[in-house]
């Protein structure tokens, strides 16, 4: 699977590294990505790959594991909102450790 490299303290939108359909496969062959877009933060002072693009319900567990804050995002939702909210704990957990 591609993988790319989430940057220390770095916060980002996945919302062109998703896969929307579930075109060529057959319809019990797989299920679509639940998510309209995931944002990303790393909070720790070391490079995470992650996996893109997002293909299953899964995915944000397995990068939770990894340390990432994940938040996934739904078509109702405030994206400038959250994008925010993830921003702003990756600063805090920075400033926290940094102390």
């Amino acid at each position: 699977m591609p993988k790319m490299v989430l940057l220390p303290k770095l916060t980002m939108a996945l919302g062109g590294y998703i896969r929307e359909t579930v075109v060529p496969y057959n319809n019990n062959e797989v299920e679509a990505f639940p998510h309209r877009n995931v944002i990303v933060g790393n909070p720790t002072g070391e490079p995470i790959k992650i996996d893109v693009p997002a293909y299953d319900k899964e995915w944000v567990e397995r990068h939770r594991e990894l340390g990432l804050i994940v938040v996934p995002v739904r078509v109702e939702d405030d994206f400038v909102g959250l994008f925010n909210m993830v921003r702003e704990k990756v600063n805090r957990y920075s400033i926290k450790n940094k102390q």
